[in-house]
């Protein structure tokens, strides 16, 4: 399973646009849910806020992560998930789909499926241009998406997911991003020689170091200039609701 770098509990959210969410998800949980399950809880950011409301066990791959999460709380992978079949009424999920390989991704998928009585609530980034987030590692050379992401996800891709469960309805929202020109990314990478500059410490994932490229020139700047220009910017997140078949 691909899983975020420990690191990044120690700044995690520092922009503060998880928080920015929390009502938003708590609105959309329908009236007769009771009990949630978190599914790649992290820190417990909005586990801990739900729980204010509702009874929430929080899941999570790392320890570190799990240490900040005020609610019950199981310490596995989200493709293997020790808990009974339809034990909680909502199972849920943030940011979290988008970090996991093809076959992780079916296998926590159909853990969400086999443990929500009623319902799921997921979010994820929208039609994420990954090739926007790529860094490239200043010791062995290597290009990585900074924060590990390896899907993008459509409204239509995402419902597809869950077979089991109908789609209720879905949300664009968040802060807005702006995609890249290929060719102005292209120019920019290879020219320019400028990748992604992350905000959060990153480790590369064939050298293990935390040291990446970073370069600003007039090729570089130039392309972030034009691409203003030539691409509109849409809302970050995708956030979807499911009812069970």
């Amino acid at each position: 399973m691909n899983m975020i770098n420990d690191a990044i509990w120690q700044n995690y959210d520092r922009s503060g646009q998880i928080k920015q969410k929390l009502e938003i998800i708590k609105n959309w949980i329908p009236k007769d849910v009771e009990s949630i399950i978190d599914v790649g809880c992290g820190n417990g950011i909005i586990s801990n806020y739900l729980a204010q409301s509702y009874a929430v066990t929080g899941i999570d791959i790392s320890e570190t992560a799990l240490k900040e999460v005020k609610t019950s709380k199981i310490q596995c992978s989200a493709t293997d998930i020790p808990v009974p079949e339809k034990s909680f009424d909502l199972a849920f999920s943030s940011e979290m789909l988008e970090h996991l390989n093809d076959s992780d991704l079916s296998k926590a998928v159909s853990e969400m499926q086999r443990i929500a009585k009623k319902y799921i609530l997921v979010s994820v980034p929208y039609q994420e241009q990954l090739a926007k987030s790529f860094l490239k590692c200043d010791s062995c050379g290597r290009v990585y998406h900074a924060y590990g992401h390896l899907h993008c996800f459509s409204v239509s891709m995402l419902r597809e997911l869950f077979p089991q469960f109908e789609q209720v309805n879905h949300l664009l929202f968040g802060p807005l991003e702006r995609d890249f020109h290929p060719f102005l990314l292209w120019i920019k990478n290879n020219l320019g020689k400028q990748y992604f500059h992350p905000i959060a410490p990153v480790i590369c994932p064939q050298c293990k170091s935390t040291k990446y490229v970073l370069n600003s020139n007039l090729v570089s700047k130039l392309s972030n200039l034009l691409n203003r220009f030539v691409t509109k910017p849409k809302p970050y997140w995708l956030l979807m609701q499911l009812k069970r078949r």
